[in-house]
C-alpha cells in the first residue's frame, strides 16, 4: 500500500474526489467497450478475447476467467521481479469482471450481423475502451495486473514496448487455440488502441491541469 501512504497527504479532497471518478468512469465503461468488441465479432484484443474464450471453455462466468488470468499475471510479475505479490493491482482486476458480467448481460441481444453494424459496434467499443483507459491510467490508483506485468519485464531491462507486444501476442494465441474472438479487429486494436488512448489522455490531462487537480500514479 506504499502507493497510498505516499499520496494520502499530498492530495486534497477535491484530488482524491476527482481521481476517485476518474478510476469508477475507467473500470465501469471499460468493460462495456470490451464487450462491444466481442460482440462485434470482429475479434476483440488479445487478453479480453483470451478471458472470453477462458470463460466459455470451462464453462464459467467471464469475471472468474479475469480472475484467473489476472491472479496468473501477478504472480508472474512477483516471479520476475523475485518479491512478494503485489495484490492491490488485483483490485482493478475484481470490480472488472464484476462489470463485464453485468454488461455482457445487459448487451446480450447486441451484436454485429452484417458488416456495417459489426463495424458500427466495433469503433464505439474501442472508442469507449480507449477513453476509459485514458481515465484509468491518469488516476492515482494502482495499475491492473496485466500493466504491472509489463512494468516488471521493463524492471529487467525488456523494452515496454516489446514487453507489451510479447504479452499481447502470448494472449491472442492463447485465444486463438480455445476459439475465442479472433479477426481483423484484433489487430486494429493492437496498433490503433495506442494513439486513440493518447488523445483522450491528454485531453482529460489538460481538464484536470486546468482543473488544478492532481493526477497520475
Amino acid at each position: 500500500m506504499n502507493w497510498l501512504k505516499n499520496y494520502v497527504k499530498k492530495l486534497s479532497l477535491r484530488d482524491w474526489i476527482v481521481n476517485v471518478i476518474l478510476y469508477l468512469i475507467g473500470i465501469a465503461i471499460m468493460p462495456l467497450g470490451v464487450v462491444l468488441t466481442v460482440n462485434s465479432h470482429l475479434g476483440a484484443g488479445g487478453y479480453d478475447a483470451l478471458n472470453f474464450a477462458l470463460g466459455d471453455l470451462l464453462g464459467i462466468n467471464t469475471s472468474y476467467a479475469i480472475y484467473m488470468t489476472a491472479f496468473i499475471a501477478v504472480i508472474l510479475a512477483a516471479v520476475i521481479r523475485k518479491k512478494m505479490l503485489r495484490l492491490t493491482t488485483f483490485i482493478s482486476s475484481f470490480f472488472l469482471g464484476i462489470f463485464t458480467d453485468l454488461w455482457k448481460i445487459v448487451l446480450a441481444g447486441v451484436e454485429g450481423k452484417g458488416c456495417l453494424d459489426s463495424v458500427l459496434i466495433f469503433v464505439i467499443g474501442m472508442v469507449i475502451i480507449a477513453f476509459a483507459v485514458a481515465a484509468y491510467v491518469l488516476c492515482v490508483f494502482p495499475s491492473n495486473p496485466t500493466d504491472d506485468l509489463v512494468s516488471a519485464m521493463k524492471e529487467r531491462g525488456v523494452r515496454i514496448g516489446i514487453a507489451k507486444i510479447s504479452l499481447d501476442v502470448v494472449c491472442v494465441v492463447l485465444a486463438f487455440l480455445m476459439g475465442g474472438e479472433i479477426g481483423v479487429g484484433t489487430i486494429v486494436c493492437t496498433l490503433g488502441l495506442g494513439p486513440v488512448v493518447d488523445i483522450f489522455y491528454g485531453l482529460l490531462k489538460k481538464m484536470t491541469d486546468r482543473m488544478g487537480v492532481k493526477v497520475e500514479f
